[in-house]
């Protein structure tokens, strides 16, 4: 029988344990408006809890656009329409910016963005804290067609995955009815809980 190195059988060990922890995360996709109330309350008091108690049970994608729509005019520049008005599509810019630079750590501005009036409150309440390269960087997207094309392709998946109601919620797939903590439902979905 051959006889394996305490160096191969810490790297299966190690291995086992990757596979294991990618087979407990749990699938979250949350469909916000910037400016909703109920996300803001949603993503406030449950989801960033949750993610700050549990960190990397959940595999989150926040799709931020709401009602409205995007045309595009004869010189092919992106035009969205939100909901609640403009402040509301520069929000979810914003946003869609900051999932888009930081594809794994956007949660917490996120959150941050949500529920407030303007880029100008986003700008001193949430991007301040950055440095001044990665606030130029947000600034510039939230302001430009950059920006625009990510609220664009946010409402695609918004139209294609017919939302109507927000915040509306997905766990492994499954549509989330909001009757009870969010938390439950991914727990119900993990061991790591």
């Amino acid at each position: 029988m051959k006889q394996f190195s305490a160096n191969t059988l810490s790297l299966l060990f190690l291995l086992s344990i990757i596979s294991i922890a990618y087979g407990q995360q749990v699938n979250v996709t949350i469909f916000v408006e910037s400016q909703c109330p109920y996300c803001t309350k949603l993503m406030r008091e449950q989801l960033w809890p949750f993610h700050v108690t549990r960190p990397g049970i959940m595999n989150l994608q926040i799709v931020p656009y709401g009602k409205g729509q995007c045309t595009s005019n004869q010189q092919g520049s992106l035009f969205c329409t939100c909901q609640h008005g403009q402040n509301e599509c520069d929000l979810n810019r914003l946003q869609n910016c900051a999932i888009s630079y930081f594809p794994r750590r956007h949660l917490g501005l996120v959150t941050c963005i949500q529920g407030l009036t303007n880029l100008n409150e986003a700008f001193s309440r949430c991007l301040s804290r950055l440095s001044p390269p990665t606030q130029q960087r947000l600034m510039t997207c939230a302001t430009t067609q950059i920006g625009e094309t990510l609220n664009y392709y946010s409402m695609v998946n918004t139209h294609r995955a017919q939302v109507s109601l927000w915040p509306t919620a997905y766990v492994n797939g499954q549509f989330f009815d909001r009757s009870y903590p969010i938390s439950n439902k991914i727990c119900e979905n993990t061991n790591w809980c």
